[in-house]
């Protein structure tokens, strides 16, 4: 029943926008270098893998989470929390799927960033942060202030930077809050509130914290790169079937392999659990390495190349069209993210129903619909990232002051969830794909609308945190 009901948020996500592109790849012709056959056939082992990786994770993954959250929580060792922090930052970012293909997209583009290198700045990057998030919170220092000094610093990095690395890295904060970081995330954030005394706004907010590393880390990872080869490249020659399958089981064997040691070791010396939890969270460990070696190779195989020519046949056809087609992709795919259901009914029940879930569902799509819209104009015009990227941290900045205290880290926490698999695996090479037909720097347009859609709710979340202040404050005057 479990895995079924995972199927059926899994299909909500990928159908909609699975239908979509065999629609348009049938009026546009985009079904060349893919056949319409396999691309329905990619698309449905992309539903079939990602149902068992996420199945896999709330089986193996979520309990040993849960459980290594508690148990290191209870020694009440910070040097043991903060080192835990780092590791399991790390490890857990390696095996993160978005993260792979993002670094797979951007080393397909420009040949100069080392994708194995670019997950290790990613990974390294979450792991130091989860451990300051951790400091923050047993620290008592304000989320407000610590995540305004951050975001600051982060924007006034971005400023001495070339746009390319700008937008990878505004990317990297969005893509690393996926399915298999945020529940070790979460797990050891709730310990550190307990531990701390469970104020309202070190409730959340942990993931917000860790998503800002990676930008820094990317941004500090590309002060190493050579710019002298950092010519845009999109390859002609196209990898069989086979060769695909071998590259996936490879790169994937390699990123599990650490957490599944971890696992291991946390199963039969640290928390020495009963052979039959062993056993079960032992067999979520296999489904989740073969579904994702399943996702994987539908993304690779098929989905994003599809996409890619896709956007490329409607850059050159009306750029206009593009405007219009990222809205409606930025609409469906947060109205069909199961993860921004969880956030909003979580809002609705923090908030005793003065803020519904309906209505901050609606804010999330027409503010995830105006990420990707922004993310197409950006590409016909060539404005810089940073354009966009400057008034919406300001207006964030601008607003913290006056959002309660537990939404201030529900806005943060909320960046991460909307950006789901969907974003990474479709709307990033759709956006490639239009850059190279348009775009006059079509290196730098590829990227950058992760970043803009992992921005975008933090802004919306904290709109709704003032206008539920208000109403609040509204009340017991009346009182």
């Amino acid at each position: 029943m479990a895995f079924f009901n995972k199927l059926k948020e899994v299909l909500l996500s990928v159908l909609p926008v699975a239908i979509i592109a065999l629609v348009l790849g049938i009026i546009y012709g985009a079904f060349v270098e893919v056949s319409l056959f396999q691309f329905v056939l990619s698309s449905f082992l992309l539903v079939i893998g990602l149902t068992f990786f996420l199945f896999g994770v709330d089986m193996a993954f979520l309990p040993i989470g849960n459980q290594l959250g508690a148990r290191i929580t209870a020694k009440k060792s910070v040097w043991l929390l903060l080192v835990s922090g780092l590791v399991l930052g790390i490890i857990v970012t390696v095996a993160e799927p978005d993260v792979r293909v993002l670094a797979n997209q951007v080393n397909h583009i420009n040949k100069s960033v080392d994708s194995t290198m670019f997950v290790i700045a990613i990974a390294l990057g979450v792991g130091v942060f989860m451990a300051i998030s951790y400091i923050r919170a047993l620290s008592g220092i304000s989320m407000k202030i610590f995540m305004a000094a951050f975001i600051v610093l982060m924007v006034g990095v971005s400023l001495f930077l070339p746009e390319f690395f700008v937008s990878i890295g505004f990317d990297a904060g969005g893509a690393t809050t996926g399915p298999l970081a945020v529940p070790f995330i979460l797990a050891l954030g709730m310990g550190v509130s307990s531990v701390h005394g469970n104020k309202e706004e070190d409730s959340f907010g942990f993931t917000g914290i860790a998503s800002i590393g990676p930008v820094l880390a990317v941004m500090i990872y590309s002060l190493f790169v050579n710019k002298g080869n950092e010519a845009v490249i999109i390859e002609s020659e196209t990898e069989g079937i086979l060769e695909i399958l071998l590259s996936v089981i490879k790169s994937v064997s390699s990123s599990l392999l650490p957490i599944a040691i971890l696992t291991l070791i946390s199963i039969f010396f640290i928390l020495k659990l009963p052979r039959i939890k062993a056993s079960k969270i032992i067999v979520g460990l296999f489904y989740s390495y073969f579904g994702i070696i399943m996702f994987l190779f539908a993304v690779e195989s098929a989905f994003m190349p599809v996409a890619r020519t896709l956007g490329g046949l409607i850059a050159g056809g009306n750029p206009a069209l593009l405007i219009v087609l990222g809205f409606v992709l930025g609409a469906v795919v947060v109205l069909a993210e199961p993860a921004i259901w969880v956030l909003t009914e979580e809002v609705e029940e923090k908030s005793e129903g003065r803020v519904k879930k309906n209505l901050m569902m609606c804010f999330m799509a027409v503010g995830v619909a105006t990420a990707v819209g922004l993310s197409m104009v950006r590409i016909i015009t060539g404005i810089h990232i940073l354009y966009f990227i400057i008034p919406i941290y300001a207006l964030i900045l601008i607003l913290l002051p006056f959002v309660p205290p537990l939404f201030a880290g529900i806005a943060f926490d909320s960046g991460g969830v909307a950006t789901g698999p969907m974003s990474s695996t479709f709307l990033l090479p759709l956006v490639s794909g239009a850059s190279f037909v348009v775009a006059t720097d079509p290196g730098s347009m590829a990227f950058g609308m992760i970043g803009l859609i992992a921005a975008m709710p933090i802004l919306l979340i904290e709109i709704l945190g003032v206008l539920y202040g208000l109403k609040t404050k509204k009340e017991k005057g009346g009182k």
